[in-house]
Order: structure tokens, then C-alpha cells, then sequence
């Protein structure tokens, strides 16, 4: 019983995050009217198709459903390329930032990312994490990203038990303020992220969990500092999940040849729950390389690095996080 409530709560997110896509969906307009040079005129005596009788039924047949197909396909043709066209522009109107590796970035992008973790697990194993809690960003308006995100594939390796999914990621970013660099360098963007369970309760909590997100940023020249302020609330189940502050701090440098170094402090404050009162440290040194150019409007960009525990209490460490992001 407990299990398929579960299952109604993921079904019930993911809903309600296709009714928000459909409600940001961008407001383009393609436009409705011919494109110049192009005829659709269905006379022939000037458009010069045929000059006989029969020539002249089957045009009259078949020329208005050519035209409705063809004024379709423009439709889409030019609904895509004015999203395309908008997101590239609201890009342009804040930082251009590197993503960090552990630190959301505030920054509305239009993306594709891909995470995978490495880090050592019991008796002798270690467990990799694939997806990382990303998956596909879209500019949904000139002020709100979405991320649909792709569920964490759990796996230890060599002796662990069977691989299972994790959590399903979800995020809405709301831009509260921005400016490129020449401008003032700098963003402010509200973050609401959540967790949904996918039933698979080996790597997964019980409960989803929303977690509200303050992101900041600066940038002088070539250095930048990254930050957010976020805390997590789960939907139930609160004295096992218990309450978290988090916040965490990206430091880059755009270097030469489109590479960024970082260092990055993720932290963690327990207010409740099993380790309430505790605080959990991590010291992230990572290389970003990119954006470079691919073709047409894709970019690859990557990072990897290694998350390093300073405190006594950890859940782990070690892990190792590589990143790849195609943007668009």
C-alpha cells in the first residue's frame, strides 16, 4: 500500500511538471502569411501550371492542400526556430559563466547535461552514479528555465547488489536579475528543485523532496564566484529524511584555451533528523573545458573533478564527478 501511495506522489509530480512546461511553453509566433518570392496564387492562367481543362481541375484540387501542408511545415519550421532564437538571446543577457560541478548554476541554459560519479562503497566496491540528478534544460521564457531530468542509475561494482534507479530530478529557475559582463557581470535566479520517487526504494528516499533555492553570482573579469543557498523539505517522513541547509560556492577562473578551474565548498547543516546538529564539508577542485564549437548552434563543454570530505562527518568521499553538457 505504502509503495503504490508512493507511486501516485511520482505520478502526480511528473504531471504537474508537463502542465508547468505546457503553461512556460515559449509564446513565438510564426508567421502565418507566404514567404516573399512565393506564389500561391491558384490560377492558372497566372500561375502557368496548365492550360487544359483537366490541367486546370486537378490544380484547383490539389493546390489548396499543398499550400495548407506547406504553410504547416513553415509553421513549425519557424515556431522552433523563434524558441531557438529567443533562448540564444536571453543567454546573452547575463554571465557566461562555466556551469560548476556541484554548485547549481544560476544561469537559464538551454542544454542537455550528463553527470557520472565515482566513489568507493563497502567491502572492497565502489558505486557509480550515472545522470547525476541532470538531464534536459530549455528556456521556457525570456526569466524561466526548466529541467527535466533523467532518474540516477545506481550501480556497485564488483560484489554489490543489482542496479537500480534513483529519485526523479526536477527544477524550475526563475530570474530575478541579471547582466551580462560588460554590464555588471552578475545574476540573481530563484531555484525550486524537487526529488520524486520512482519506486525503486534501494537507492531512493521514501518521500519526495522540495528544496527552494536562492542562486547568486559575480564576476570580475575573468574570475567569478558562483553560490546558492537552498533547503531541503521533504513531503513527509521528516524525522528519518530530516531538514538540510545547503550551500554551496563555486570559485572559477576562465583561463586560456576555454578552461575554467574551480574550487568548490558544498556544505551541508543538519537541523533534524539522524544527524541533526552536524555540519558535512566538501572541498570540490575541478577543471572545466568549453563552450566549443560543434556545429551550427551546438556546443560541448565538460568538467571533472574530486569531492574531498574536511569534516568528521561524511556520508562519503572520494567521489569523483565527470561532467559533459551539449548546449543549444
Amino acid at each position: 500500500m505504502h509503495w503504490r501511495i508512493q507511486c501516485g506522489v511520482t505520478k502526480s509530480v511528473v504531471t504537474l511538471a508537463f502542465a508547468v512546461v505546457v503553461v512556460l511553453v515559449p509564446s513565438a509566433r510564426p508567421d502565418d502569411g507566404p514567404s516573399r518570392g512565393e506564389s500561391t496564387s491558384l490560377n492558372p492562367g497566372k500561375g502557368g501550371t496548365s492550360e487544359t481543362p483537366g490541367g486546370l481541375q486537378d490544380s484547383e484540387n490539389n493546390a489548396p492542400a499543398q499550400v495548407s501542408v506547406e504553410k504547416e511545415k513553415r509553421k513549425t519550421r519557424n515556431f522552433f526556430r523563434a524558441w531557438l532564437d529567443r533562448a540564444e538571446e536571453v543567454q546573452t543577457t547575463q554571465p557566461d559563466w562555466l556551469s560548476p560541478l556541484a554548485t547549481t548554476s544560476g544561469r537559464l541554459k538551454q542544454e542537455f547535461r550528463y553527470d557520472i560519479w565515482d566513489q568507493p562503497a563497502s567491502a572492497g566496491n565502489r558505486s557509480y552514479q550515472f545522470g547525476g540528478n541532470k538531464g534536459l534544460e530549455l528556456i521556457t521564457s525570456s526569466r524561466t528555465q526548466i529541467l527535466i531530468g533523467v532518474p540516477t542509475y545506481t550501480l556497485v561494482s564488483p560484489s554489490g547488489p543489482p542496479g537500480r534507479f534513483s529519485d526523479l530530478p526536477l527544477m524550475l529557475k526563475f530570474r530575478i536579475s541579471s547582466a551580462e559582463r560588460t554590464e555588471g557581470n552578475y545574476l540573481v535566479t530563484f531555484i525550486l528543485a524537487a526529488t520524486a520517487p520512482t519506486c525503486s526504494h534501494q537507492y531512493e528516499a521514501p518521500e519526495a523532496v522540495v528544496t527552494p533555492t536562492i542562486a547568486f553570482g559575480k564576476g570580475w573579469r575573468q574570475f567569478a564566484v558562483q553560490s546558492t543557498l537552498g533547503v531541503n523539505l521533504p513531503a513527509g517522513n521528516t524525522a528519518t529524511l530530516g531538514r538540510q541547509l545547503l550551500w554551496n560556492t563555486a570559485f572559477q577562473y576562465q583561463g586560456a584555451w576555454k578552461l575554467w578551474p574551480e574550487l568548490e565548498a558544498n556544505s551541508t547543516f543538519y537541523a533534524t533528523g539522524k544527524y541533526a546538529g552536524q555540519t558535512q564539508l566538501f572541498l570540490t577542485p575541478g577543471l572545466g573545458v568549453g563552450r566549443a564549437h560543434l556545429a551550427g548552434r551546438f556546443r560541448l563543454s565538460a568538467a571533472e573533478g574530486e569531492q574531498i570530505a574536511a569534516t568528521q562527518l561524511h556520508t562519503y568521499n572520494h567521489r569523483w564527478i565527470l561532467s559533459t553538457r551539449l548546449s543549444f
